[in-house]
């Protein structure tokens, strides 16, 4: 199987590669025809080089920590840029996730995640309330966003230079949550120039977006500001028919940033970077339509009594040092701090406009993380040493009401510390060996409190007198894990190379916890072992950048939940290392610089995911694909820039079919998605104007689902369901 796999993706990458290939020679053939003729005519005037925007070529990837060029990483990497963003309708992490090969996002439960990568959803396989046991992770200026702020915030691409995504096990670099990739905002850090820059968009559904950045030069290069201010507002297209509300699915997020550069003395060899980021959402994070009786998906109808209010706050610090001790040494260090809140977050337990079960929730979660690296840079070997340390304390307490009354205080307290290493040799001048390891140990502690009182578990007898539940855990677990990666580069020229790596993955164990039952079972971590064969290249002129990795993913010791004897479903699952997973695919990135004017790409990814031992609640499910696991991405668009100053950009995006829940692959199959995005405009100086639409082919689709039967009573099923297609407009300007 892995052999058929590798030669799909050898023959996508020369289909690829001679496809745009083609087009950038005949584009060249015209150029040169054209410039021919003007040299006889002298009638046209000399065009400036544009230099293309695009290409991957001389892109350091920061999320390598190594500062590698992103042709020169061995780890299947996608970038999209500032430019980029400018030249598209990209304004959330699903806009920019969304043109990356063998990712899927756009609208995933919370408690699954926001994203997946090569099938591997962020969060978990299946829904958790473990909020600090990711499968991937989101970074802001280097610094992990805490597991329950990585679900609920979608970070601002206002202002951002690039945003990173880095596919297969980070886990010899990042440690915990990367198991799956994982996922680098890189925001545009202050300097000493006086400029700023705003946009106003407007478009249907009530569409409001307002963005303001300044940077401000303090003393001399010595020390600079830099502000970034964002508002967000849409309905979102969900309408719930008792009430007449048609903002059941509503965006409503607004981000504050504040960062300073700091240079002592004007030295240059020593920074200082400081973010400071407010985050203010009262977004529904779940937004439901239902299907049942008289309603369609289509109709983009929820009549819940509670529609899923979840107002948060947080706060985000990262402060980022360099000091360059000398051309070949330097010392790196990140310090992170992040704290969430949610009050008062509600949600319909019943799924139905009858007042029968209502929850609401609190949720606390507070990250603390420091980084301290030395890095070394030689002619023949490249490397750094590292120490890492972090402690998490999140707090989630859920409340029911109606049928029954119940409490859940769950409290985790997660530290972690770990030393790395990581290499580059240059065993010959066209031959690279890279090398990491990681020594990594967490402390995992369980303080959790519950009540509960309602009908007996499992009772037939609707008359059954009501019982009263409660209990208290206090334990802790402790793990210790190596986490070794290594590649072998080959370089046929300076621009085209291939190679081999291997990198295992890994999720630390963790406690769990039937809470009626008052059982407690501790499990172990589980492991990812990925190969790796890839590819990269810069060809014609740098006019052609195109990429690909083939992988093959033993994914073992699966942590699956289990419903124990005379456990109350939903409340008293346990978790044990019960399953097998293999993964096979591959993923091509091409983009090309077809004139001066026109750039073109294409993001191609496969997966193929088969459970080969899988046993949940008692139900085998081998032989079955990952959910939120499609077999097929693809993303393909264009970017002109004309020098009259029009320009255009879109995207088109098809993804394969999957479905949303493990033991419930029908009712939660999830459709095909064609959707078309796109931007034009004029620019002139430093000032745009510009038409916008979203999802252009109106097409329906889902973005998860649940079964709902067994809340109404009859066939059902209700989830998160494409947003219709939206128009706006749109204004831009610097100074």
């Amino acid at each position: 199987m892995f052999v058929t796999v590798v030669k799909k993706g050898l023959a996508c990458c020369l289909i690829a590669q001679v496809a745009l290939t083609g087009l950038v020679r005949a584009e060249n053939e015209m150029t040169d025809s054209a410039a021919e003729a003007d040299s006889l005519t002298s009638t046209v005037a000399e065009t400036p080089e544009i230099i293309p925007q695009h290409l991957m070529k001389g892109i350091e990837v920061v999320g390598d920590k190594v500062g590698r060029d992103i042709q020169d990483l061995p780890t299947s990497a996608a970038v999209v840029d500032e430019s980029r963003m400018k030249d598209e309708p990209i304004a959330t992490i699903d806009d920019v996730l969304n043109r990356v090969a063998n990712v899927n996002s756009e609208g995933m439960a919370a408690m699954g995640g926001l994203f997946s990568i090569r099938g591997i959803n962020q969060g978990s396989i299946f829904a958790s309330f473990d909020a600090t046991n990711q499968l991937a992770a989101v970074y802001l200026n280097q610094v992990a966003l805490g597991g329950l702020m990585s679900q609920y915030i979608k970070p601002s691409t206002w202002d951002v230079r690039s945003v990173e995504v880095l596919r297969g096990p980070q886990s010899t670099l990042q440690g915990k949550n990367s198991l799956a990739g994982a996922v680098f905002f890189n925001y545009n850090r202050p300097d000493f120039t006086f400029d700023g820059g705003f946009r106003a968009e407007y478009g249907e559904l009530d569409t409001w977006n307002l963005s303001l950045y300044q940077n401000v030069p303090i003393e001399e290069d010595v020390l600079a500001a830099r502000i970034a201010l964002e508002t967000r507002n849409s309905d979102g297209g969900i309408v719930n028919p008792i009430t007449g509300a048609d903002d059941i699915a509503p965006i409503d997020e607004k981000t504050a940033r504040l960062q300073l550069l700091y240079q002592p003395s004007g030295n240059e060899d020593i920074s200082f970077n400081l973010t400071g980021i407010y985050f203010d959402s009262e977004t529904n994070s779940q937004p439901r339509a239902t299907e049942f009786g008289m309603y369609d998906l289509e109709d983009r109808l929820n009549e819940e009594t509670w529609p899923g209010y979840v107002p948060q706050e947080s706060w985000f610090t990262a402060l980022e040092s360099d000091f360059r001790l000398d051309d070949n040494w330097r010392i790196a260090a990140v310090t992170g701090y992040s704290d969430l809140n949610i009050a008062d977050y509600t949600y319909d337990g019943d799924q139905m406009a009858l007042d029968l079960l209502w929850v609401n929730g609190d949720f606390d979660e507070s990250q603390f993380s420091q980084d301290l690296r030395l890095h070394y840079e030689g002619d023949r070997f490249r490397g750094l040493l590292g120490g890492y340390y972090s402690k998490a304390d999140v707090r989630t307490i859920y409340g029911a009401d109606g049928l029954f009354t119940s409490i859940f205080d769950l409290g985790e307290e997660v530290t972690v510390a770990a030393l790395y290493a990581n290499a580059d040799y240059d065993i010959l001048d066209n031959l690279t060996l890279n090398a990491g390891l990681r020594y990594n140990t967490e402390n995992r502690k369980n303080n959790s409190s519950f009540y509960y009182y309602g009908p007996p578990p499992f009772s037939t007898d609707p008359f059954a007198p009501y019982e009263e539940r409660e209990g208290s855990v206090d334990v802790e677990a402790d793990y210790d894990q190596l986490l070794p990666s290594a590649s072998l580069t080959y370089s046929f020229t300076d621009d085209v190379s291939a190679g081999l790596k291997y990198a295992k993955g890994y999720r630390s164990g963790g406690i769990s916890v039937a809470s009626i039952l008052q059982n407690v079972e501790e499990y172990e971590e589980e492991i990812a072992n990925t190969y790796e064969l890839f590819f990269r290249s810069v060809l014609l002129n740098d006019r052609l950048t195109l990429n690909g990795n083939i992988f093959f993913i033993d994914w073992q010791d699966m942590q699956v939940p289990y419903l124990p004897a005379g456990g109350f479903p939903g409340f008293d699952e346990l978790i044990s290392n019960a399953g097998k997973t293999e993964i096979k695919g591959f993923e091509v990135e091409a983009r090309a610089t077809v004139t001066d004017a026109l750039e073109t790409f294409l993001a191609l990814g496969h997966t193929s995911s088969e459970f080969k031992e899988f046993e949940l609640y008692g139900e085998d499910l081998a032989g079955r694909s990952l959910p939120n696991s499609p077999e097929w991405t693809v993303a393909v668009g264009a970017n002109y820039n004309h020098s009259s100053g029009f320009f255009a950009g879109g995207t088109f995006r098809w993804v394969d079919e999957s479905y949303s829940v493990l033991n419930d692959e029908e009712v939660t199959r999830l459709s095909k998605r064609h959707v078309l995005d796109a931007k034009a405009g004029y620019r002139k100086d430093n000032w745009s104007v510009y038409v916008w639409g979203t999802n252009l082919l109106d097409d329906f689709y889902e973005l998860n689902m649940t079964n709902i039967a067994g809340y109404i009573g009859m066939p059902g099923r209700a989830g998160s369901v494409s947003t219709p297609r939206r128009l706006g407009i749109g204004v831009e300007a610097a100074w």
